[in-house]
């Protein structure tokens, strides 16, 4: 076995100026490192003393880890010594690994083994390839360049890769479960045996530590394992494994103090829950003795833990307090006895044990069982940065961001949002309630769940992998599509963000918010919540949802019945307001307004199937000619419903002009949208003519002339009742048909002229769901700008304008 100097080396490598101690050691040899020299101060040989001596010899590794130099000459006396040539070592074993706490892990923090990021010591051509483990506790991790391998481990971690091919995993997968482990007193010593200076037992993965204390009558802390003690039916303790307690005087006896340590932090909390154990021989006589005893627990934060007691002989119980009663119990008597149950977690119990009188009393205390509590995982920050990144949030409510590349990223366990970025990326959620986030996108992005499909903006090329059930869209016009199904929460959560989004939540319950700008929405199937945000939103609703507009003119379409429907239209940034269609689905004789205000409607609807529909903040317009009306024709007058796209109508200015687009709905005839009825000849017309309360007449008159400079104005019919021939009729539902033009036309419905349908912001109002889509599709500069159709053929009166030009 050789001999020779220990070096130390000041950080895991051997360098020039290395300490030596003084003294040689024998050691055994694992590898010879290679020949050098020391400086060295002493006596080389009987009174032959020198100072920075140079000393050859050889560096060994020996089984230890250690270094040792063996000198080719040994000297007499070594005074000091240090390394001066040597060969290349190093022990650090090549991961860079963080400690226990919040470690700050970049370019300038060295491990216990002298590891280093971007040392030059990792993989790679150039060496900056590292591996990183942070550790437990809630690590800050910059891996720099080069194709990191990062593992946060416990906590709550961010992490940046930085450039170059990263791999990066959240959390170390904890594969532990919970393990029920107990106290066990026979085991601590033997029978009678004095433990009242403490001792730490291992149960299995904790270590527990009990501590005694004598408050003043303490006269004894030992091991029973000879007496047998009451247990209850099924329970777990030993009957014959106890902790004996006893004093004499009145007053504080003494107090025991159990806490709870694991010795595997990587796997198991310090905490543990679900802790038993009985209480014995609780008992008292008047004047002599009376046990009190009292049990807190707290938690690792200091938290006190609620503690259950539950007994059958006379002993008050309240809290954690158990004060016996004045009657003499045995250590078997169930009476004397009490469960102790504490669910936790918790950290450790105290038990405080005083007496009542003065006389001895004793208390025995059964094997304490409890469960560990497998470590939780940490919710980490994650961003791959450039290149081609493979990113595992594990466990945990993690952000992952993939950066620029092709980057392959899973989230997990955990609610997860993941962000893949450029490139083409592989993306897959895991469990949880996990979301795409495309927020940064530079243009709209497609994104179809059902069948897991992804194009448009940073979605190009990204492959979904499924485990995925939320968006977070574009500054685009995002298209965002959810699957049939149901979650814990929500089926699908969409969040379209600014830009014209379509947001399709498919079946299941469904969360989507339009965001900024003019979208559209559809719950389908199940019980969803929509809301539009700002903008003219579109907003399709079922049986079970609910929705809220939000600013802007919006428009409710119910699809369909089911649960109650409510609906909140919401005010701020509104022109002709909001809108409600019922599709037909409406019972009119059900209809219950609590507000009439035109501009803030609200009330109670039945529909066909029973479904309620419960309404406020609604401004409904409908502006169209009765179905049956007659319109005049090349061909005749013809009624209304009758023509399509294509007819040919008479019109004031411009002749004989084809119909673009013809639509029809049906609407309540009651109340605010009860329809305005023209006797024959009130306004010139041939037969009498039905009308919506905005839908405007042409008036030619002199005074017109005086009042507007122009002698033919358009005025909406409401604005022209009278109560005699021109009034307002209820009726219990009406069908309302709308024809288009190239223009805004005057035409002649009933040989008066009247006004075509114009699609301004009013009149989109009124039009819905396929019939709207059809006006888009003709009429595509609609959808961004209602105005772009144009000007109305003649000047619209305002109500107190219109008043002027009735007789006084």
């Amino acid at each position: 076995m050789p001999t020779g100097y220990l070096v130390s080396l000041g950080d895991n490598t051997l360098d020039t100026g290395d300490v030596l101690g003084t003294s040689t050691i024998s050691f055994t040899t694992a590898t010879t490192l290679g020949s050098g020299s020391i400086s060295f101060d002493g006596e080389l040989f009987r009174r032959y003393w020198v100072t920075d001596y140079n000393l050859t010899g050889t560096y060994y590794e020996g089984t230890d880890g250690n270094v040792y130099f063996v000198p080719d000459t040994v000297p007499r006396r070594m005074t000091a010594g240090e390394v001066d040539n040597h060969p290349t070592y190093s022990n650090a074993d090549g991961v860079v690994e963080g400690t226990g706490g919040d470690d700050v892990m970049d370019a300038s923090y060295v491990d216990s083994d002298g590891d280093q990021i971007d040392s030059g010591s990792g993989t790679g051509v150039d060496g900056m390839g590292d591996s990183v483990e942070g550790g437990d506790g809630n690590d800050t991790i910059d891996a720099g360049a080069g194709d990191d391998t990062i593992t946060g481990g416990g906590g709550s971690d961010s992490i940046l890769g930085g450039a170059g091919n990263d791999q990066i995993v959240g959390d170390g997968v904890n594969t532990a479960s919970s393990t029920s482990e107990f106290l066990d007193w026979s085991a601590a010593g033997a029978d009678e045996e004095d433990v009242s200076g403490g001792f730490t037992q291992t149960t299995g993965v904790m270590d527990v530590t009990i501590g005694f204390t004598n408050d003043g009558n303490a006269t004894g802390f030992s091991i029973e394992s000879t007496t047998s003690n009451y247990v209850g039916t099924g329970e777990p303790f030993d009957p014959n494994s106890t902790l004996s307690l006893t004093g004499s005087g009145v007053g504080d006896t003494s107090t025991t103090t159990i806490s709870f340590e694991t010795n595997d932090p990587d796997s198991y909390a310090d905490n543990v829950q679900n802790v038993t154990f009985r209480i014995n021989d609780i008992d008292g006589s008047n004047n002599s003795w009376q046990d009190v005893i009292t049990i807190t627990a707290v938690d690792a934060n200091g938290n006190t833990v609620t503690v259950s007691l539950s007994g059958t002989g006379d002993d008050a119980l309240s809290g954690g307090t158990i004060t016996a009663g004045l009657s003499p119990d045995s250590y078997s008597d169930a009476d004397g006895s009490v469960l102790v149950t504490i669910p936790g977690p918790l950290q450790s119990i105290t038990i405080d044990y005083d007496n009542g009188f003065g006389n001895g009393q004793a208390l025995a205390i059964s094997d304490i069982h409890f469960e560990t509590i497998p470590v939780q995982p940490g919710d980490d920050t994650i961003d791959g940065g450039a290149g081609d990144d493979l990113i595992s949030g594990e466990d945990g409510d993690d952000s992952l961001i993939g950066g620029e590349g092709s980057d392959t990223i899973s989230g997990g366990a955990g609610d997860d949002t993941i962000a893949g970025g450029d490139g083409a990326d592989s993306l897959s959620g895991g469990s949880g309630m996990d979301f795409l986030d495309y927020s940064t996108s530079d243009a709209g992005v497609n994104i179809d769940l059902s069948t897991n499909t992804a194009s448009g903006g940073d979605a190009d090329g990204d492959t979904l992998a499924g485990g995925l059930d939320g968006i977070i869209g574009s500054a685009w016009d995002d298209t965002l599509t959810g699957y049939d199904g149901q979650g814990a929460d929500w089926t699908n959560e969409f969040y379209g963000g600014a830009g014209n989004d379509l947001l399709d939540g498919a079946g299941g319950d469904d969360y989507l918010d339009g965001g900024a700008d003019d979208d559209t929405l559809i719950g389908g199937a199940g019980a969803d919540t929509l809301l539009g945000g700002t903008g003219d939103d579109l907003l399709v609703l079922g049986g079970g949802d609910s929705a809220v507009g939000g600013e802007g003119d919006d428009v409710f379409q119910i699809s369909g019945g089911g649960g109650t429907i409510t609906i909140d239209g919401g005010e701020g940034s509104e022109g002709a307001g909001d809108t409600l269609d019922f599709g037909g689905t409406i019972d009119w004789g059900s209809i219950t307004y609590t507000s009439t205000d035109p501009g803030n409607l609200s009330g109670t609807v039945t529909l066909d199937d029973g479904t309620v529909v419960n309404f406020e903040n609604i401004e409904t317009v409908v502006i169209c000619f009765k179905a049956g009306t007659r319109i005049d024709t090349p061909h005749g007058a013809r009624r209304i419903e009758d023509l399509r796209a294509g007819d040919l109508v008479i019109t004031r200015d411009n002749g004989v002009q084809p119909i673009r687009w013809a639509g029809r709905r049906r609407v309540p005839g009651t109340g605010e949208f009860a329809p305005i009825r023209f006797a024959t000849g009130a306004v010139g017309n041939r037969r009498p003519l039905i009308v919506s309360p905005q839908h405007r007449m042409l008036h030619q008159s002199s005074a017109a002339t005086l009042l507007f400079d122009s002698s033919e104005v358009l005025v909406a019919a409401r604005h022209l009742v009278n109560g005699g021939s021109i009034r307002q009729v209820q009726r219990d539902e009406v069908d309302y048909v709308h024809i288009l033009f190239d223009r805004h036309e005057i035409i002649f419905a009933e040989g008066t002229p009247s006004e075509s349908f114009h699609p301004g912001a009013y009149g989109l109002n009124g039009v819905m769901g396929p019939a709207r889509e059809e006006l888009f599709a003709l009429f595509p500069e609609l959808r961004a700008d209602p105005d772009s159709f144009g000007d109305t053929a003649r000047r619209c009166l305002r109500e107190y304008e219109a008043r002027l030009l009735q007789p006084a």
